[in-house]
């Protein structure tokens, strides 16, 4: 089984964790961590270590933060660092959609790696542009029937 922890700035994880039990339920698999509005590297850091620190049964841990580059996934990737002995992932560029899939594998998936790739594929297929289809309109026989 794999650890998931959901990370990003504001009330991100939170709002994550809200819509993601709305549709797959709650699962003490998952750890929600936000970076709220004054809260310092160090604190987030410790947080995130807890998060890991408290999946360190599972088979390893994937951790789903919102921005490339931004503070929580910098943090999670060094947090991750300091805990060599665990199998860690770490992505950026969350959707709900993620979150969902991870739900409903992180039980039978033993492979952190496997997961963060599938998560990849779901994340990107499930971006998608409403388009609305025009129909041509038939064409008329040519005695106006």
């Amino acid at each position: 089984m794999i650890g998931l922890v959901v990370t990003g700035h504001g009330l991100f994880a939170e709002g994550m964790h809200s819509s993601a039990k709305m549709i797959a339920g709650e699962n003490e698999n998952i750890k929600y961590v936000c970076f709220e509005d004054g809260m310092g590297l160090e604190e987030l850091g410790e947080k995130l270590s807890a998060a890991y620190t408290e999946l360190a049964g599972n088979d390893g841990i994937v951790v789903l933060s919102d921005l490339p580059g931004g503070s929580p996934f910098k943090t999670a990737v060094e947090v991750s660092m300091s805990h060599p002995d665990k199998k860690i992932e770490v992505l950026a560029g969350t959707n709900l959609p993620m979150i969902v899939t991870a739900a409903t594998m992180i039980e039978f998936e033993e492979d952190p790696k496997a997961l963060a790739d599938e998560l990849i594929t779901t994340g990107q297929e499930c971006i998608v542009r409403f388009e609305l289809a025009v129909r041509e309109e038939e064409e008329e026989d040519e005695d106006g029937i």
